[in-house]
């Protein structure tokens, strides 16, 4: 072999070094205008609109005074504040005192409770609110129609179509939130502090008011923020059981603008900064405390255990933790279930109403369904994986600090945490239903609205895992001459793949729920399982949307389990490779 010259391996060095960074400014480059365009573009829309006239398009501020006179405009504010403030006062006191419970008392049954809990979080609350429809209609709801029976009372026992309804509902299935963050940090809360406390010859009362409920507050105000941001932005709930009465909140003030011929787009995009300025103020004072809260517990050891005995409250605790497991998932279940197999719900779950004709006519005979079947499983894989392809790019640049500017794609990919859902779908259908694109009606403009909203979750995720990883293992590639894209592809990428596993869940799962992003967003031949399940119940067709509702929960838990079923194979290859590498 002959050697180079040192100017010839200069410049091959020389060579190696611009190539390398040209690849870098590529993906960099590209990168930002993916973001631009998912991100940006709908955004800058949804501010453009906003300060245009609807009849002659300059610019104005008309559309904020419009809101500010007219009373049919303030009172749907009035009316999420409301219910938003509501949810996350219910949801607290629920959710604290469960987790607290589920995480550091002998009460029975803790497992299941925590599984039933969370079960409420992968749950649809429009479908939950369905399923309570069905049992709390004042005229037809089963509830009521046995509390007839028995007591032969005229009156309805329950409302469901009210506003305490409508907060009831919105609120058990915001407790996952609540019940997940406080139990977290109840079970890394340090041991020392409450014994040092205990041998001081404090009580159990007093230990928690002095130690456990400062040191656990920062958790439960972020999520009494989160279940306020929840109650001010969903949109089945109330659509579901206000609107029948007249009565109507932010968001579906916004859909009865699009119902409008042509919609009110400048009026809608002044009426959804409210939302992102609402949000967003709450998400920086949630970003503060979580700042401060990782002070708080450093060094500290988990409890490895410890319960206090509850002794004659258990019983009385068991009542109460199976709240949420009976309002947000068994009731509910029960009920959509028996509907579905009913040939007419109205005579009840009797032997002679039983049959599975809606299955046979949502699986077979029904084209719509079919489609909107294939639609769901379809559009949410695609996005899932789109939403971590960007997230781990983004997390790899921003983590490893690759290119100057890497905090500026960090900002791009973490701006749809704040925006409401249905305020997206806003920005997609002004961005992207006119010329030249004009994606109205086609998967694209889905697709690209799920991975927008979602992409928060992926590129935390990614980076959540990427800080587990140490660099070195990089370096030692690219020291034996690996280029950076052989490096990531075989040596990081395989290191995270478990986690991108449980990444992809935790974006595919909310994409199969999701309403609000697709309302304004799908055509007849687009419909996914959530809207065409919105639109059934608008027919009254109960049996067929609680099949095509039962179909969605199954649809989701089977890829659940199919993922986990992936993820634990990978991770035991991985053990039987690690204990083989340790064996030779």
């Amino acid at each position: 072999m002959v050697p180079q010259s040192p100017s010839k391996a200069a410049g091959a060095a020389a060579l190696g070094y611009w190539r390398h960074h040209a690849v870098r400014g590529l993906v960099f480059v590209a990168l930002l205008a993916v973001l631009a365009l998912l991100v940006v573009h709908p955004l800058g829309w949804i501010v453009f609109n906003s300060l245009h006239d609807d009849d002659t398009g300059r610019w104005t501020l008309n559309n904020y005074g419009q809101i500010l006179r007219s009373a049919s405009l303030i009172a749907p504010l009035l009316n999420s504040l409301l219910l938003a403030t509501a949810v996350a006062v219910l949801s607290t006191l629920i959710g604290v005192p469960l987790a607290w419970l589920v995480a550091r008392t002998d009460l029975p049954g803790r497992g299941l409770i925590r599984v039933l809990t969370l079960a409420a979080f992968v749950t649809p609350s429009f479908i939950g609110a369905l399923g309570w429809i069905l049992l709390a209609a004042p005229n037809s709801g089963w509830l009521n129609v046995g509390w007839r029976w028995i007591t032969g009372a005229e009156n309805a026992l329950l409302d469901i179509y009210t506003m305490a309804g409508t907060v009831f509902v919105c609120a058990i299935y915001t407790v996952p939130y609540t019940f997940t963050m406080v139990s977290s940090a109840l079970e890394e809360m340090p041991v020392e502090l409450e014994d040092a406390a205990t041998t001081l010859g404090s009580g159990l009362l007093r230990t928690m008011r002095s130690v456990t409920i400062p040191l656990v507050m920062p958790a439960v105000l972020v999520s009494f923020i989160l279940s306020f941001i929840q109650g001010m932005t969903l949109f089945g709930v109330p659509a579901f059981l206000l609107t029948p009465g007249g009565t109507l909140v932010v968001t579906t003030k916004l859909a009865e603008f699009y119902q409008l011929f042509p919609p009110a787009l400048f009026l809608s995009a002044a009426y959804c900064m409210p939302l992102i300025a609402i949000t967003g103020a709450l998400f920086y004072a949630r970003r503060r405390i979580l700042g401060r809260r990782q002070f708080t517990t450093i060094g500290g050891k988990g409890r490895a255990g410890r319960r206090i005995r509850l002794g004659g409250w258990r019983v009385p605790a068991l009542a109460f933790a199976l709240i949420v497991p009976m309002t947000a998932v068994i009731l509910p279940y029960i009920a959509i279930v028996l509907v579905s197999l009913s040939r007419a719900w109205g005579r009840g779950p009797v032997p002679s109403n039983l049959t599975f004709h809606w299955y046979r006519w949502a699986i077979i005979e029904n084209g719509e369904t079919q489609r909107a079947i294939v639609n769901s499983l379809l559009y949410a894989g695609l996005a899932a994986s789109f939403c971590m392809l960007i997230g781990i790019l983004v997390a790899y640049i921003v983590e490893r600090r690759l290119v100057r500017g890497a905090s500026l794609i960090a900002a791009l990919v973490t701006i749809p945490i704040i925006i409401p859902g249905i305020v997206l779908s806003v920005g997609f259908f002004s961005a992207y239903t006119r010329p030249p694109l004009n994606f109205y009606g086609t998967a694209t403009i889905i697709i690209a609205a799920f991975v927008a909203t979602f992409l928060p979750i992926a590129y935390s995720q990614a980076g959540s895992i990427l800080k587990g990883i140490s660099p070195d293992l990089e370096r030692a590639a690219r020291s034996v001459g690996a280029s950076e894209g052989r490096t990531f592809a075989s040596i990081t990428v395989p290191l995270m793949r478990g986690g991108l596993v449980a990444g992809w869940l935790l974006v595919f799962i909310p994409i199969m729920r999701e309403l609000s992003v697709a309302i304004f967003l799908v055509s007849p031949k687009t419909n996914v399982m959530t809207t065409l399940i919105y639109n059934y119940k608008d027919g009254g067709n109960y049996e067929a949307v609680c099949a095509a509702s039962t179909l969605l929960l199954f649809g989701t838990l089977l890829v659940v389990l199919l993922a986990r079923v992936v993820a634990e194979g990978t991770a035991k290859r991985r053990r039987n490779a690690t204990s083989l590498g340790a064996a030779t």
